[in-house]
């Protein structure tokens, strides 16, 4: 109980309630004093934060050495000529695919260094892709063979015989045995097997 009453009459010292509030009125002078010096000094901090500049630095570009801005300069021509040979085809893709090969290894063509790319150029070079064949039987006769293919463009399930084209006669079939079906197709032969 002493405790609390020395700790009421510090609290009433300080806070100038007590009957004699003038002995406590220096110690509030001071913590006054403390008190607006941390204000000012905040503000000043503020104000310093404020105005500071950062000095300038000399810009990243003008640090790189030019043979380093000329090898890359060169591989984003190149980057720019495989993509804009390969953007919009998807016979490339599909292609080579199909050849079990991936579409995005180097071309063995390059792209001039224009701005204007010739696409009429770039897709002659494109390899010759064929229709989807898929072969659901082979008949063997003697000497007449036949199959039986689905063939993107005509009827599923049609029979065709050695010599029958398709895909308006842009391609043949040549050969039909036991294990394989070959045709034809624009100057490229390609073989199939049930």
């Amino acid at each position: 109980m002493a405790d609390e009453t020395a700790g009421k009459k510090a609290w009433s010292l300080i806070m100038g309630t007590a009957e004699n509030s003038a002995e406590g009125a220096p110690f509030r002078l001071v913590l006054l004093v403390v008190l607006l010096a941390g204000i000012v000094l905040s503000g000043y901090m503020i104000y310093e934060n404020n105005q500071y500049v950062p000095p300038e630095e000399e810009s990243i570009i003008r640090q790189v050495p030019t043979a380093d801005i000329n090898r890359l300069n060169a591989m984003i021509k190149n980057l720019n000529g495989a993509n804009a040979a390969r953007t919009h085809s998807m016979e490339v893709v599909t292609a080579a695919t199909s050849m079990g090969r991936y579409p995005f290894v180097a071309e063995r063509f390059s792209v001039a260094n224009t701005d204007v790319i010739d696409i009429e150029k770039i897709t002659s070079q494109v390899v010759v892709v064929p229709p989807t064949v898929r072969v659901k039987a082979t008949l063997i006769d003697g000497k007449s063979a036949a199959a039986v293919l689905d063939v993107d463009g005509e009827p599923d399930g049609k029979i065709f015989k050695v010599g029958d084209s398709f895909a308006d006669k842009k391609g043949r079939i040549t050969r039909i045995s036991q294990e394989k079906v070959t045709i034809v197709y624009e100057n490229k032969e390609f073989t199939y097997t049930p």
